[in-house]
């Protein structure tokens, strides 16, 4: 069974970001993301990246009812999540898979419940160990990374990696 990766939004934002969606499907992992994070609007991305993303093994997971209601009992437990944090997490519970985030509190939360948790820098590794992606495009990611304002990584863990790569 291939080991299932569910993909909250900021690490989506933060992998197109870098221009590293494409790379992410050559992974030897199942992507997986939960409806409501998928219709979100928060991810602004086209048609043409979506169509991209499913073509190349992306899976969207519609959660079910029993599934809402858990993600609900844990919003009620864990005020500073998200109602789509809360639909990644019980989506990697039911997956169980690697939840990839770059939220904080949501990683607490998923270390507590047992998963594995994992962020973009991880992505990052990854794509250099499997040799899925040139060296100079995760470069270019890592650099785009560390001028954006908008990306809230480790600087000294990008630093770390541009100093490996």
């Amino acid at each position: 069974m291939t080991c299932v990766i569910v993909n909250d939004a900021s690490c989506l934002i933060d992998l197109r970001k870098g221009g590293l969606l494409e790379a992410l499907c050559r992974l030897p992992y199942g992507l997986v993301i939960p409806l409501p994070v998928r219709a979100s609007e928060v991810l602004h991305f086209s048609s043409q990246e979506w169509l991209y993303l499913d073509s190349h093994g992306m899976t969207t997971h519609d959660l079910t009812p029993a599934e809402v209601a858990q993600a609900f009992t844990l919003r009620n437990h864990h005020r500073a999540l998200s109602p789509n944090d809360c639909f990644c997490l019980v989506t990697a519970l039911a997956n169980r898979g690697i939840l990839l985030t770059g939220d904080a509190q949501l990683r607490k939360v998923a270390i507590q419940k047992g998963l594995r948790v994992h962020g973009v820098l991880w992505v990052i590794d990854e794509l250099a160990a499997a040799d899925a992606c040139p060296t100079s495009r995760l470069i270019a990611a890592l650099k785009r990374w560390q001028s954006d304002n908008t990306v809230f990584l480790p600087r000294q863990e990008i630093a770390k990696r541009l100093g490996s790569l």
